[in-house]
């Protein structure tokens, strides 16, 4: 695939290829928080193409530093920042899992009444957390403004690029806002727009 007709691909966007012969599919993403692709193939062609990549000069992450850039990124991972029961505007990721020119699909009356009939507001919001001190919250801490429980932690780490912990989590609409001051297991945090950091 020649490199010019990747470079303009919006996220999702593909392009059709071949590897070894065989078809192949070069999608946009940026699942991980990085402006990337994935590249998908038959399963027989898997470690043949990790082998080119590699011979290619790419270099292979570990699944904790993936981790650590998609939570600097801000994306929501499926199963642990979100499930079926979520709604995307709770997410965060109406701009690339919904489309609002297309017919009918699954879900399209809630989305609609909280769009119209709601203003958009959620009864619940994921966002991104600023934790004081050394220690990172554990998934499913609890998230408060003064004595009140407001929310939970999905996912956090420790950012090499903001030096500090930091944290994904859903709190209630009310303390949404960047800046709202919260605490998690009694270390004090904030409330910051994502992502905490833009690589794009």
């Amino acid at each position: 695939v020649p490199e010019s007709s990747l470079t303009g691909l919006s996220e999702h966007g593909n392009r059709r290829a071949t590897f070894a012969g065989e078809p192949a599919i070069v999608l946009r993403s940026a699942d991980l928080g990085e402006p990337g692709f994935d590249v998908l193939v038959e399963a027989i062609a898997f470690q043949p193409l990790r082998a080119a990549l590699h011979h290619a000069g790419a270099v292979e992450i570990d699944p904790a530093t993936a981790e650590v850039l998609r939570v600097e990124g801000g994306v929501p991972k499926f199963r642990q920042d979100m499930d079926e029961e979520t709604i995307p505007l709770e997410a965060g990721i109406e701009s690339r899992a919904i489309s609002f020119t297309k017919g009918c699909y699954v879900g399209q009356e809630v989305i609609v009444r909280v769009l119209h009939r709601g203003h958009g507001r959620v009864a619940r919001k994921l966002v991104g957390l600023r934790v004081d001190g050394e220690r990172v919250p554990a998934r499913g801490a609890a998230i408060h403004a003064g004595d009140r429980d407001v929310g939970r932690v999905t996912s956090s780490t420790w950012s090499p690029a903001v030096a500090a912990p930091i944290a994904l989590g859903y709190v209630q609409r009310d303390f949404v806002e960047p800046g709202t001051a919260v605490t998690i297991d009694g270390a004090a945090a904030k409330v910051v727009s994502l992502p905490f950091v833009s690589r794009a």
